[in-house]
């Protein structure tokens, strides 16, 4: 059996020239989980689609797999024709916890590709050690470099626990606004918390705030196309306006199956140091100061993805920095760097504590 695969529009933002080549590695890296064979980019009818084959109709399972891909849009089984291949379609079944829009809705300048995102969550959930039982159970993700929450909106929408660290106070109580509003306009139940926290960390004394919402689905979204069939119980969201250094202080240890953050790319924001010594283009210094603090909350078998801009870094100094901190970098078989714009050349590492 033949099926394709039809790309989102919006793929393309993620990299113009190179977004057939990160779709198509995407699905390679879930291919023996879906059993998916000779994978391949090809056009029906002047349309570009993904396509690959199946010795038998996939399962339920892998269908949720599939529909939670980044760039898939939509899923056809190509029926064969004497001229133009008839495509089938087959429902989306992504059993999203919360609509895919909460990621999108939010516009600002320097916001990372959602679907970008979405791809690193996804490939992180890949290489985690210890999982739970299925890929469509809740993990607990942190992204330690927040900003106002991509990677936390996206984990959520996939029924994950989120939790971020962003230094700027008021762009994390942006975050907090934003989530609340969205929350209540689509009718979720939620509980919400803010105190203020003090102590001692790796770094020395810190203070911070804890920004928290417990979010259950409504009643009336569980039925709908997005969640046919809902995830039960309540998700957790939490952002602390607070040093990435400090992390092993706002959390607790071994806490996290997976560690997801796009690192400042040196054009349009930059990481932020300490007060009195101002902001570097390049990251990698911040990092270092923080991995330590980042090991200490991550699971045994957790897995770490970091983004960042190869003008700035190279591959082989992050892979340096992952392995002195107890990483292993996986080979994954195929190579997700791309070209973002002429001041951004993209790419990711993944690291397997």
């Amino acid at each position: 059996m033949t099926y394709a695969l039809m790309k989102n529009p919006a793929h393309t933002r993620v990299s113009y020239q190179d977004s057939d080549m990160l779709a198509l590695n995407e699905l390679t890296i879930f291919a023996d989980i879906i059993f998916a064979k000779h994978i391949r980019h090809a056009y029906i009818g002047d349309v570009p689609y993904v396509l690959f084959d199946c010795e038998q109709p996939f399962s339920a399972s892998a269908s949720s797999i599939l529909s939670r891909l980044s760039f898939v849009y939509a899923i056809f089984e190509v029926l064969p024709c004497e001229d133009t291949p008839i495509l089938k379609p087959i429902a989306l079944t992504p059993n999203y916890f919360i609509a895919p829009e909460l990621s999108t809705i939010l516009k600002y300048s320097g916001k990372t590709n959602e679907l970008f995102t979405r791809l690193m969550l996804n490939i992180a959930q890949t290489q985690i050690k210890n999982p739970p039982e299925s890929l469509n159970m809740n993990l607990n993700i942190l992204d330690p470099l927040a900003g106002k929450g991509t990677t936390l909106y996206e984990a959520l929408m996939q029924g994950h626990n989120a939790y971020g660290v962003e230094i700027d106070a008021k762009i994390a109580g942006e975050s907090v606004v934003y989530l609340k509003k969205y929350l209540e306009t689509a009718r979720y139940k939620h509980e919400n918390h803010t105190e203020k926290i003090s102590g001692q960390s790796l770094m020395g004394k810190f203070t911070a705030v804890r920004n928290q919402i417990k979010i259950s689905p409504p009643k009336a979204k569980q039925d709908t196309p997005v969640s046919p069939k809902p995830v039960e119980g309540y998700r957790h969201f939490e952002i602390v306006a607070g040093d990435t250094r400090n992390t092993s202080a706002y959390f607790k240890k071994n806490h996290f199956h997976a560690i997801i953050a796009d690192l400042p790319y040196g054009v349009q924001h930059s990481s932020k140091k300490p007060q009195n010594i101002g902001f570097t283009r390049n990251a990698l210094g911040l990092i270092s100061e923080a991995m330590p603090s980042w090991v200490r909350v991550l699971k045994p078998g957790g897995v770490i993805v970091l983004a960042w801009n190869l003008f700035l870094i190279s591959k082989a100094e992050m892979a340096e920095l992952l392995t002195q901190h107890g990483f292993a970098i996986p080979d994954l078989g195929v190579d997700f760097s791309h070209r973002v714009d002429q001041a951004i050349d993209r790419d990711f590492i993944v690291g397997v504590l």
